[in-house]
């Protein structure tokens, strides 16, 4: 009898360890999706957060300059109105929140005003809607001769005494 030759080319133990790399080679792929997953969401909430920080600073931005806008107006003498500024407008109404002042030694009346402000860009989407607290004032009363003035009307030499 003839007896053959053990065959050592495809042994069980290899057979465990190509199929345990098999096993470990999904593994890694499930852990790296499962990573990349996790990556992917973090920087989606990264760039969502980034949008509404855009949004809110040009909002900042678009108000800003609407109060700088508002400076120029005396809610006294412009109740309401308008101001176009090319890529947006600024409309505002004031009212009187206090009785107007008016001293009988000062050259102007004055007033508290809550002024309604509102920014709209071209289609009329609202921007920026906003209240201020502005002073009104008007003058009523004139300076009247100073003293600079009557002395040259005292020193006047073309004038006899």
């Amino acid at each position: 009898m003839t007896s053959e030759p053990p065959h050592t080319s495809s042994c069980p133990a290899n057979r465990g360890q190509e199929g345990f790399a098999l096993l470990e080679g999904l593994v890694a792929i499930a852990l790296l999706a499962g990573t990349m997953v996790a990556i992917y969401a973090l920087v989606g909430n990264i760039l969502d957060s980034a949008s509404r920080v855009g949004r809110s600073n040009q909002s900042v931005q678009i108000t800003m300059n609407a109060i700088e806008t508002m400076t120029a107006v005396n809610p006294m003498m412009q109740g309401s109105g308008k101001i176009d500024l090319g890529p947006y407008a600024v409309t505002w109404t004031s009212t009187s929140i206090t009785p107007i002042i008016d001293r009988g030694t000062s050259l102007y009346q004055i007033g508290l005003y809550n002024t309604e402000v509102r920014v709209e860009d071209q289609p009329g989407s609202v921007l920026a809607n906003f209240t201020l607290r502005q002073i009104g004032y008007r003058r009523v009363r004139d300076l009247g001769p100073t003293l600079g003035d009557q002395g040259t009307r005292l020193g006047d030499p073309t004038r006899s005494p």
